[in-house]
């Protein structure tokens, strides 16, 4: 009974947010998604959904998108002909910007761009 819910398929659902996670492999990236599962004696189990996005499009590693149009595909397994491998070919997506990493962005920006005639000298005359 455990193995049915192992192999079992995660509908992915228009205007869903996911975290998508990139692998560069051969100068080649792979992208994919993680889920979580309760398994039927109630352990959790965690699988990768493989994703594919248009020739071109190049999304970091850890980034929160939001999908609009999407394809569900199966190809064959080849270590268990029984149950195939699911992924989705993403279509039309929308990056949600991190604040955080907004934040860290302009923070290391502002950094760059200050000028030595910018800084504030501190004395001990300023601090009375």
């Amino acid at each position: 009974m455990n193995e049915y819910k192992e192999y079992g398929y995660h509908k992915l659902e228009v205007g869903q947010k996911i975290r998508v996670f990139k692998t560069t492999f051969n100068d080649r990236n792979f992208y994919k998604y993680r889920i979580t599962q309760k398994n039927y004696d109630g352990t959790l189990y965690k699988p990768y959904i493989e994703l594919q996005f248009k020739k071109g499009v190049d999304i970091p590693n850890e980034t929160d998108i939001i999908v609009h149009q999407f394809v569900e595909n199966h190809r064959p397994n080849p270590n268990d002909k029984f149950h195939s491998i699911q992924w989705y070919q993403i279509n039309d997506f929308e990056i949600v910007e991190n604040e955080e990493r907004n934040i860290q962005n302009a923070y290391d920006e502002f950094r760059e761009n200050l000028d030595s005639n910018d800084m504030v000298e501190i004395t001990a005359d300023f601090l009375d």
